[in-house]
């Protein structure tokens, strides 16, 4: 048994809960297009070019030097590439299908131990609803928003949600939703 705080009885139920879920068909599905991406050379490639270049235009804007018009153009159209792509375009989807089932239980979850008792789903849904809307700066910060500088707007391509998972958009800020563009993960320090 591993080396857990979990009762014998909670081991047994997760181990249960992640078996369901290893089996549910749609993480079955999302599995199969992650690896049909990872096993498309042309579609890693385009995935890699956005991420090197958006870390390079990262880089430059952390170094008080923000991108120009003509890079922003250049990251929106390598971009567009990967979004383009069918490979890379199924990637993300399945990417962000796991991320919303693991948010879910997550929600399930934090409910259960906050109310002693499992929520509904409407209660879960209300929940998560309230996290989406809770930040002002254009996605759902989790209501840490104050140390928000609301640079998430300008990045809002084609309406993707934008979600960050930290208190701000400091050195620690993590995007990790479809915002910038479809499933774009930021692990940056401003966007």
């Amino acid at each position: 048994m591993a080396n857990t705080s979990l009762t014998p009885e909670l081991v047994k139920l997760t181990t249960e809960l992640a078996s369901a879920f290893a089996q549910s068909q749609k993480v079955i599905s999302a599995n199969a297009r992650i690896r049909l991406f990872y096993q498309n050379p042309e579609a890693t490639d385009l995935f890699r070019k956005v991420n090197e270049y958006g870390e390079e235009l990262r880089n430059k804007h952390m170094a008080g030097m923000p991108p120009s018009e003509e890079e922003i153009a250049k990251f929106d159209a390598l971009r567009q590439n990967v979004v383009e792509n069918d490979t890379c375009r199924g990637f993300l989807e399945a990417r962000q299908e796991l991320d919303t089932l693991l948010s879910t239980v997550n929600q399930y979850l934090c409910l259960a131990i906050e109310k002693g008792v499992a929520p509904t789903d409407e209660e879960v849904a209300d929940s998560m609803q309230q996290q989406m809307s809770a930040c002002s700066c254009g996605g759902g910060c989790h209501g840490n928003c104050e140390d928000c500088d609301s640079d998430c707007d300008h990045k809002h391509h084609e309406g993707a949600e934008h979600e960050c998972c930290c208190g701000g958009h400091g050195d620690d800020h993590e995007c990790c939703c479809g915002g910038h563009g479809e499933g774009h993960e930021c692990k940056c320090g401003k966007h």
